[in-house]
């Protein structure tokens, strides 16, 4: 046991390697003012250390191939950071498996923009820090007229958001998604390739670029500026689908309200999507309307 105990002290002072790390290189450019944990399980954080928004700090590992977490040197000391909260610049990282794409049977689109302040009212997220009375894309989704819409086209299954790897998308698309989509800081754009976007037929990149595209159309809108124009009070239901009457859109449009204020704008599009969205046609709508006669619209 003696000649045992100069060894253990010896094995004591290699380099601590935690299971289930992958290397990775390069540097985070922090965006957020994030903690940074000891553990990612337990999320202890001694010293209660934050990342400092515009600096760069190294990348020492990653939780896994993939994974949602950078290790990263932080005033010294080794600490986990979420990687929503800033940019991986520089060195390498594994990479995420090609993402696989599946041609699904539907019969439209529907492009699904929520109204951010009635989405977020009640809830205390990161992607809901500043929210603004406008529409912000939740999705496009493959749909059907009848049955249940295609989803997990690739094989994957459901899970929480940041379970699924990050996508590989060019800096424009990227930036251009964040901005609107702010549910990105919540990784709700991996979970929407999984279950819509996988079904499309196109790859992450155009799938993702299309959304945007038709995202900024909506939000461009004379009746998204007529929601924005009427922000902190009430409309009529009658009102706002008749300002997408005038747009083009009458009938191909349902409104989703949540305990009396919008929620959600929902836009129904015929299959194929030209690529300017000023070309879509829509598809009419055979549902219910989800709001009452009037209501309101958060500021």
């Amino acid at each position: 046991m003696r000649a045992f105990l100069p060894l253990l002290f010896s094995l004591s002072l290699l380099p601590f390697v935690a299971h289930g790390q992958s290397p990775a290189s390069g540097a985070l450019s922090a965006e957020q003012a994030c903690p940074a944990y000891q553990s990612i399980r337990k999320q202890t954080n001694p010293g209660n250390l934050v990342l400092t928004p515009g600096q760069d700090y190294r990348v020492l590992a990653e939780n896994k191939p993939g994974g949602d977490w950078w290790l990263l040197e932080v005033e010294g000391q080794r600490r986990w950071v979420a990687k929503t909260c800033g940019r991986h610049q520089g060195g390498s990282a594994s990479q995420p498996a090609p993402a696989k794409t599946h041609q699904a049977d539907f019969d439209f689109y529907t492009l699904a923009m929520s109204w951010h302040t009635g989405f977020c009212n009640g809830r205390n997220r990161p992607d809901c820090r500043g929210a603004k009375p406008d529409l912000v894309l939740h999705g496009l989704w493959p749909s059907n007229s009848r049955g249940a819409h295609p989803a997990f086209c690739d094989g994957s299954q459901k899970q929480r958001f940041c379970g699924y790897g990050p996508l590989a998308l060019a800096q424009d698309t990227r930036e251009g998604l964040d901005r609107v989509m702010p549910g990105s800081k919540v990784c709700l754009d991996r979970y929407q390739w999984h279950k819509h976007g996988s079904c499309s037929g196109l790859a992450p990149e155009p799938y993702f670029e299309q959304a945007v595209a038709y995202s900024q159309w909506l939000r461009t809108s004379a009746p998204a500026n007529k929601l924005r124009a009427n922000a902190g009070g009430s409309v009529s239901r009658a009102a706002v689908l008749g300002w997408f009457d005038e747009w083009g859109f009458g009938g191909a449009v349902s409104l989703h309200c949540k305990s009396g204020y919008l929620e959600e704008v929902r836009v129904y599009l015929k299959p194929t999507l030209p690529e300017q969205p000023n070309q879509a046609k829509p598809q009419p709508y055979r549902g219910q309307q989800r709001c009452p006669a009037r209501f309101d619209l958060l500021p």
